[in-house]
């Protein structure tokens, strides 16, 4: 007897007896039937990741590579990424730690922010966005200067925000 969550087409692929085979029928098997109930309701699966828009973004750098690693020298010891950040962590590089969470969830639009000058290389997407919202002194200006909270949870644990207040007691 086939599983529930497969459709009746799928059910003859699961081999019983084969059970890491079977479970990763099983996995294709969700992602086939998430793509039919996407395109049922007319919607269109997101596309990988692509080049789109990185010409772009090197011609909006207004600054090379070498002058940005002259820039970088120090920047390290004097943004710091939080201690927390050196234990082992879960989960790959956008899954964020609790404590981020934490930490981030407390803020304000009024809490006092400042940004780590140019953090992100020039010649990428990142690059254009967060030289636009690192000129941003609090969170509220962050926001309407093009930021994401998943931005501040991504600049946070690298060291690239310092926070310097009023934050919530509680998230």
């Amino acid at each position: 007897r086939a599983p529930r969550f497969l459709p009746a087409a799928m059910a003859g692929k699961l081999a019983p007896t084969a059970k890491g085979k079977a479970s990763s029928l099983k996995q294709s098997a969700k992602a086939e039937a998430a793509e039919a109930r996407a395109a049922a309701k007319g919607k269109v699966q997101r596309k990988p990741r692509r080049k789109i828009g990185v010409e772009e973004a090197k011609a909006a750098a207004k600054m090379t590579m070498e002058q940005w690693r002259k820039l970088q020298v120090g920047m390290p010891e004097a943004w710091p990424a939080p201690e927390y950040m050196a234990e082992p962590g879960r989960g790959g590089h956008t899954c964020y730690r609790d404590q981020t969470y934490e930490i981030v969830t407390r803020w304000t639009a009024e809490t006092r922010i400042r940004y780590r000058p140019h953090a992100k290389a020039p010649g990428s997407k990142s690059h254009v966005r967060y030289e636009k919202y690192s000129k941003a002194k609090t969170v509220a200006q962050a926001l309407k200067l093009g930021s994401w909270p998943c931005d501040w949870c991504w600049d946070f644990e690298r060291g690239f925000i310092k926070v310097d207040g009023p934050v919530r007691d509680e998230p």
